[in-house]
């Protein structure tokens, strides 16, 4: 019975994987910028594009960063005295607690598949988990709202119905913002390896 359940859990498993994988890449490409414009185009709107691109420069230096930091981190405490060590994982503990407790918006918007909109549905200010669920729901860029299951796009702007366009309408606008994206990744790699050239 057991091993049944194991072999129904594995499927469910790769399939949320994929649909991550899928939701996160649909994600950094910024299908999440198209709207609809008055005369029923689909287009980019640059306002989103350039806030999504600054997101995303955002989020390449701070994993570039931790990166760095971690290696640096590990570094340390191989050749750390125990005392050394114990003061470090009580001086993170307190910061941790400090941060959870003053400011506990902070960590839903650094991890990943998490976060924090104003709910258009319940009006709270609430932590959203990623849920990607199809094309035709937000482009795979969707979250749903833990409290009234409110279903809204990478705006926090509720969804309500299947948006339907046509993938031959879009594909010539995602192939023109593929450089600006490539461009900031980059810079934001680029960044963040020249502020580690000054510590």
């Amino acid at each position: 019975m057991s091993q049944v359940k194991k072999k129904n859990k594995l499927p469910k498993r790769i399939g949320l994987l994929l649909a991550y994988g899928l939701g996160f890449f649909c994600w950094i490409a910024g299908f999440h910028c198209f709207e609809i414009d008055s005369q029923g185009q689909w287009r980019v709107s640059r306002r989103k594009l350039f806030r999504h691109l600054f997101k995303l420069f955002l989020w390449t230096l701070e994993i570039a960063l931790v990166y760095q930091l971690l290696g640096m981190y590990r570094h340390w405490i191989l050749q750390a005295q125990p005392a050394e060590i114990i003061m470090a994982i009580l001086l993170k503990s307190v910061v941790f607690l400090y941060i959870k407790v003053f400011w506990p918006w902070i960590f839903p918007e650094i991890l990943p598949g998490l976060h924090v909109f104003l709910c258009p549905q319940c009006h709270q200010k609430q932590t959203f988990r990623f849920l990607p669920i199809s094309f035709y729901y937000g482009f795979f860029v969707t979250y749903i709202c833990g409290y009234c299951s409110c279903l809204v796009n990478g705006w926090g702007e509720q969804v309500f119905y299947p948006l339907s366009p046509a993938v031959s309408k879009i594909f010539p606008s995602f192939i023109r913002m593929i450089g600006p994206i490539i461009f900031t990744l980059f810079i934001g790699v680029f960044a963040a390896m020249k502020i580690f050239e000054y510590f």
